[in-house]
């Protein structure tokens, strides 16, 4: 039997309410989808699992074959399995190391648009570099989220004299990156008469997820093209 594309949106406030629907779904066979097939549920973070596992068992009496993942490490999974490089260079640790690098090379720094992150560093505090790489990192790991647009444009050499953008030339140049990564995927499966995305699954389930960035929406929603979701 050939799966037939198939939305359903529920909505609650009450999460026990939510399960309890999702229970029920889960009963239901997936059209075209072999029965020992692990069903896939997004859950907006790991905390969740448990909880959420342990109040459908109380459904039906047991919760089984069920594989939660939270929005990124879907978007992860579906990235490997479709674009080359299977590690991003510019992850939270990769980042950090990289922008400390970067605010501790002389001849970057020399800059003039740098001066007032020159003069912010320019402090007997050799702490201080390594902090501030810490706090940009979390930024431009948002951005990765939220701002791909805005990461490809600068390293492609937009907004010459923004800090920003001048410390994003110096640590992407040559690296894999999520949001690349993603612009890659989103331009190859995203819409009608593209190829099919492999390694993603003919069923998905996304249980109160919230606060999900239009790009991860988009990888996410090329499930359909495959499958159904509910």
């Amino acid at each position: 039997m050939t799966a037939v594309p198939d939305f359903r949106l529920y909505h609650s406030n009450a999460l026990d309410v939510l399960a309890s629907l999702l229970a029920h779904a889960l009963r239901e066979p997936a059209p075209g989808q072999p029965l020992l097939a692990a069903d896939t549920v997004l859950i907006p973070q790991v905390a969740m699992r448990r909880w959420l596992q342990s109040t459908l068992a109380a459904e039906y009496g047991i919760a089984a074959n069920l594989e939660f993942l939270t929005p990124g490490e879907f978007v992860a999974r579906a990235l490997n399995a479709n674009v080359s490089g299977e590690a991003d260079d510019l992850g939270a640790s990769g980042l950090h190391w990289r922008l400390y690098a970067a605010l501790t090379d002389p001849a970057l720094m020399a800059r003039p648009p740098m001066a007032a992150l020159r003069a912010y560093l320019d402090r007997d505090d050799p702490l201080r570099p390594w902090a501030l790489a810490g706090e940009l990192g979390g930024v431009f790991e948002k951005y990765q989220a939220w701002r791909r647009d805005w990461l490809l444009d600068w390293e492609q050499g937009g907004e010459p004299n923004d800090p920003q953008a001048i410390l994003w030339r110096a640590i992407a140049g040559g690296h894999q990156y999520r949001a690349r990564r993603i612009d890659d995927y989103l331009g190859r499966f995203e819409g009608d008469g593209k190829p099919l995305p492999q390694g993603l699954p003919g069923r998905l389930f996304a249980f109160a997820t919230l606060n999900v960035s239009p790009d991860v929406l988009r990888v996410i929603a090329t499930q359909a093209r495959v499958g159904v979701g509910m």
